[in-house]
């Protein structure tokens, strides 16, 4: 390898799947930066739900606990800056970002999905305390509750139907898009007393700071206190694209048990694989795709004279033997 490797690992993202799998390198002790923009989809929720050990704390709290986890490691830093290209090269990777180029032996990438989110006034004043995205995630605060559900894809019927599950009183909204559900979800809906609406939201109705409702353009007002939304979720894969990565019919990336995707050293977790999309589910595939990770560069020496040797790797010693 003629380049002049300056990581081990760069991690690319820093929310709870990138931020697992680097407190993980540094316990291998491998030299490792972590590359976060600060997009992390849940940055404008006011509370993160399910985690155990931290159910309920804002978000900000449990990545400022991360982050004090991992700092811990001295083979581990982070960088605040966006990645502009990265580019396989003679085994190694070149990461160009903001602040400069880095060369890594290995890359992991965990930078997430976009929220696609529907065009309506005062949407973003509400977004996080009193509207969400997941009804899985937040759908327990929103019981015997009236749920103004909003979007039109053929999606959009499930998500409606799901939020039922809390006892929730739920009105699907279009937002003016024509509904592209068939049949089977119409009768479905209606079955289950969820009215349809092809309409634009042109506001919200707030009260005290709380969400009391939504206007149409109709004039008419939908009594809502909770509102969620299910367009589209974009995974970022501008990155692993231009790497060769394999992605299935929508987008994610696919990954084998280990986080391993179809090209050498490069390693998926989180939002951006196929699956469930919860906090829990994204630190415990970066753990996993960490550990394979830093396993996976055994026998081979740090990438900085201050980086301590590893160890040998005991399938090539063994076998040796």
């Amino acid at each position: 390898m003629d380049l002049d490797v300056t990581e081990d690992v760069v991690v690319i993202g820093g929310g709870p799947a990138g931020l697992a799998a680097a407190l993980w390198l540094g316990r291998y002790r491998r030299r490792t930066l972590v590359i976060d923009a600060g997009e992390g989809r849940n940055r404008f929720a006011h509370a993160s739900h399910g985690y155990l050990g931290s159910d309920g704390w804002e978000p900000a709290k449990i990545r400022e606990a991360a982050l004090n986890d991992v700092e811990r490691y001295d083979t581990v830093r982070l960088i605040g800056t966006d990645v502009r290209r990265v580019a396989a090269e003679d085994e190694a990777f070149r990461v160009s970002t903001g602040e400069g180029e880095f060369v890594s032996r290995r890359l992991l990438l965990a930078n997430g999905v976009r929220d696609v989110m529907p065009d309506i006034p005062g949407f973003m004043e509400l977004y996080g305390r009193h509207i969400f995205h997941c009804s899985c995630c937040d759908g327990f605060e929103s019981s015997d509750q009236d749920v103004l559900a909003i979007g039109w894809g053929d999606q959009a019927a499930g998500f409606a139907l799901d939020l039922l599950e809390w006892g929730a009183r739920v009105t699907l909204v279009t937002n003016g898009e024509e509904f592209e559900g068939d049949r089977s979800c119409e009768v479905a809906l209606r079955r289950n007393q969820i009215e349809v609406v092809e309409e634009c939201v042109t506001g919200f109705c707030t009260e005290g700071g709380r969400m009391t409702g939504a206007t149409l353009a109709s004039g008419r007002t939908i009594s809502a206190t909770r509102a969620f939304f299910s367009i589209k979720h974009e995974p970022r894969n501008e990155l692993a694209v231009s790497l060769g990565c394999k992605v299935d019919e929508r987008g994610y990336v696919e990954v084998g048990p280990h986080g391993e995707t179809s090209v050498d050293h490069v390693y998926v977790a989180g939002d951006l694989t196929p699956g469930e999309q919860l906090v829990q589910t994204a630190a415990a595939q970066g753990a996993v795709a960490g550990i394979a990770c830093a396993m996976s560069l055994r026998g081979q020496s740090g990438a900085a004279p201050d980086v301590p040797d590893p160890g040998p790797d005991p399938k090539a010693e063994l076998s040796s033997s």
